[in-house]
């Protein structure tokens, strides 16, 4: 059958590099904006200093119209950023598709988040001016000084950039306004708290991050609520206004489940009971395969049966490991695990079945090279169905919808995405001492502010904004050195093709493997007499709920939900490696494809969970809400908690699960490049693809990587519904091989 080729290759790849290169932006900070009618008391500050007046005088912004400040951050930003900025609408929209909840409740709350807004003309050097009504209450202006000191003492909404000051607009006057916060600490109440409705006794409760757990002591009464909201002490919005609730009644989805996970969820079910549960019943004719038994070296195919099944584990065996576990329990709390477990078995199926379609329908061309996966199997298996022209027409959609969204998916989250968090977790790593100083700094200036200390807080400033200058030079050359290292060592790989890609992974995924696993063993061996009783808490938890306020269901979506950024089975992308493997027979191929799911879920994140329980790192509260650790700093984090070196073992595991994640979503681009534009677009790829892993190591991920990564799960879509209509197929050639099994007919070469 032809390949699906379009004109223009390299325009198509070179607007989407550009696209992806705004992930070096930061999106707008989501702070609350001056619209909202709220406001407070400002909190009493150092004397005021006699700065000269500037354009705005208070009389002239005493005005109870607060939305008259319009947030300008946005002004002056490059294109790259607009660029970005535009994506964050796609992206909104993209989450609120593939995250959908399905069975979802309204859940009520409200933020306390009482502000006060000064002005000043933008690029003046003068004092803030109160922007509001007349009120002898409150402090009329904040000269530089003042700005300084409620930033040191926490009291401020800075900008993205850590500036003490937002840029905005009065009318068409631009200025420059400071956002004051506050706390009242006589009633208890801490600047954006959130106390959620509970339907139980009509009361608000705190909600105790990071798992929504409701607080039985901090409550408000709707009395207390309602009068707190016309003092102007709660966030607002105009979506409430809308559907008819108070503008601070806020609300959120709880429980439910998201389209995408029911839809992971539903194929791996299905497969498993349509295949009569061939995970388990096939698991040992899986290992005899992988240890080369039946391999050929006459049959055609680029890699050994090993060398496919550590290629696509390379793509999945990585970040999601150390950091997705490390969420879900954080989130979800114990139980989360048991269900990510639960759906890597069920996804063995998933793979299984993708995995043989794309043996089964692979295109083998003049020079011996492969063209399989899910773009080849639902263009021709579905074409092969007899649906005539209708069928055609919808097996080009889902195979033109699947090879787009793999390109994209494989130019930011499976590249640019691991070049950045790699060089994170390093960098980290070796700044440790600086940014504990930093830290140590950020301490001591807040108690220095809260005793009026004007010199040593002088003091204790200028020396964190030495030190933090130090840091960020020092990380500019590193990201730069560190991205002309990896886009090397990507480039030697890569432009060797599968073949080589396979040597390097063969080699790379048992040792990185093997490297996490003996760290994170040293760690269980020690604690060893506590693993019974922490397997007890996982299943226990799993069921009860009490993890997290959306119960038994909502620790379900969060361990399935993970699972399927772990291990990726349904999204049809180990396909692609697997139908390079060297056989004629596509089901011992789907049997081989079966084991990734379970190294990659239930091995190393097993290891992964039974860490982070020793270490209580989940249920950590100075480390989860205090530090704000979550994902792999959270792991690092619990390693080092046990051994103060192995943060450094870790990091190096880091590093090469991202260079293995990035060589192994290369080629899955680059061969849906060639489904679509031909075999002359892979150089433009390729050169795109290493130029990527610089871009990504050197710049911050933003909205344009968020969308490449919601790629990778759309991709998900197409997949699992072409598999579902050519499943049928696969469970007839199953049957007919296991026949053959029994009977001893195949050849054996160990």
């Amino acid at each position: 059958m032809p390949s699906l080729r379009f004109r223009g290759p390299s325009v198509f790849l070179v607007w989407t590099f550009f696209s992806l290169a705004g992930a070096g932006s930061v999106t707008l900070a989501q702070e609350p904006q001056p619209g909202e009618k709220n406001s407070s008391t400002v909190p009493e500050t150092g004397k005021q200093e006699n700065a000269p007046s500037v354009s705005i005088s208070p009389t002239a912004v005493s005005t109870d119209d607060r939305s008259q400040i319009v947030d300008d951050e946005a002004s002056g930003q490059g294109a790259l950023k607009t660029l970005d900025t535009s994506f964050a609408t796609v992206v909104g929209w993209m989450e609120k598709v593939l995250f959908y909840r399905i069975g979802a409740v309204e859940k009520k709350y409200v933020v306390y988040a009482p502000r006060q807004y000064y002005v000043r003309d933008r690029g003046s050097d003068g004092p803030f001016i109160h922007y509001g009504p007349i009120d002898t209450s409150k402090t009329e202006s904040l000269s530089t000084g003042d700005v300084e000191l409620l930033a040191a003492q926490g009291k401020l909404v800075t900008a993205a950039d850590d500036r003490d000051y937002r840029l905005g607009r009065i009318g068409k006057r631009p200025v420059e306004y400071v956002t004051v916060k506050k706390d009242d600490a006589d009633k208890g109440l801490v600047f954006d708290a959130k106390y959620i409705l509970s339907a139980e006794d009509d009361t608000y409760h705190r909600s105790i991050p990071p798992r929504d757990l409701l607080s039985s002591e901090e409550t408000l009464s709707r009395d207390e609520v309602a009068a707190l909201a016309t003092k102007g002490a709660l966030r607002t919005s105009d979506d409430a206004s809308d559907a008819g609730r108070r503008s601070y009644e806020l609300v959120e989805d709880d429980g439910g489940a998201p389209v995408v996970v029911l839809w992971l969820s539903f194929g791996a079910v299905f497969f498993t009971l349509y295949m009569r549960g061939v995970n388990l019943w096939g698991f040992r004719h899986a290992i005899e395969v992988v240890r080369g038994k039946y391999d050929n070296p006459a049959e055609t195919g680029e890699v050994t049966h090993f060398q496919a099944l550590a290629s696509a584990l390379s793509a999945t065996v990585g970040l999601g490991n150390i950091a997705g576990v490390t969420i879900a329990m954080a989130v979800g709390g114990p139980g989360a695990f048991f269900w990510m477990i639960l759906c890597g078995l069920f996804g063995m199926t998933s793979k299984f079945v993708e995995c043989t379609l794309g043996q089964k329908y692979r295109a083998v061309k003049p020079d011996g090279t492969i063209l399989g996966g899910p773009m080849r199997y639902l263009q021709v298996g579905i074409e092969q169905l007899g649906w005539g022209s209708s069928g055609k027409t919808f097996s080009y959609v889902l195979s033109i919808s699947f090879a787009v969204m793999c390109i994209l998916a494989s130019f930011g989250g499976g590249n640019m995405f691991q070049a950045n968090q790699s060089g994170g977790a390093v960098l980290a790593q070796w700044q440790h001492a600086d940014l504990i100083r930093l830290n140590e700094y950020a301490t001591d200036i807040k108690k220095a502010a809260a005793a009026d200390d004007t010199e040593r807080l002088e003091s204790l400033q200028l020396q964190r904004s030495e030190l933090d200058q130090q840091v960020k030079s020092f990380q500019v050359t590193f990201r730069v050195l560190y991205g002309l290292v990896l886009a090397a060592m990507v480039a030697v790989v890569i432009i060797g093709g599968i073949r080589r890609i396979g040597a390097a992974a063969e080699k790379l995924v048992p040792s990185m493997c093997l490297l996490y696993l003996c760290a994170c063993s040293w760690i269980i061996l020690v604690h060893i007499t506590e693993v019974p009783s922490l397997i007890a808490l996982i299943f226990g938890d799993a069921f009860s709920g009490k993890a997290m306020g959306g119960g038994m269901i909502g620790v379900l979506v969060v361990g399935v939900r993970r699972a399927a950024f772990s291990n990726e089975a349904g999204v049809g992308s180990a396909a692609i490696a697997h139908s390079a493997a060297r056989t004629e027979e596509p089901i011992r191929e789907g049997m081989v494809a079966m084991l990734g799911p379970f190294i990659d879920t239930v091995v190393v994140c097993s290891m992964t969970a039974l860490v982070i329980l020793i270490t209580g790192a989940w249920d950590r509260h100075d480390w989860v809400v205090e530090q704000g650790l979550s994902g792999a700093a959270l792991t690092s984090q619990a390693f080092r908690s046990e051994v103060s070196w192995f943060p450094w073992i870790l990091s190096l595991a880091v590093v090469l699960f991202a260079y293995s994640t990035i060589i192994s979503w290369s080629y899955y681009g680059e061969r849906c490049c060639e489904m679509l534009f031909g075999p002359r677009s892979i150089v433009v790829y390729k050169a795109l693809a290493v130029l990527c892993v610089f871009v990504g190591a050197v710049v911050h991920a933003g909205a344009v990587l968020d969308f490449s990564d919601m790629m990778i799960l759309s991709m998900a879509f197409p997949n699992i519904l072409g598999v579902v209509l050519l499943a049928p197929r696969v469970r007839r050639d199953l049957i007919d091989y296991w026949r053959r099994h029994r009977n001893d007919e195949f050849e054996t070469f160990k």
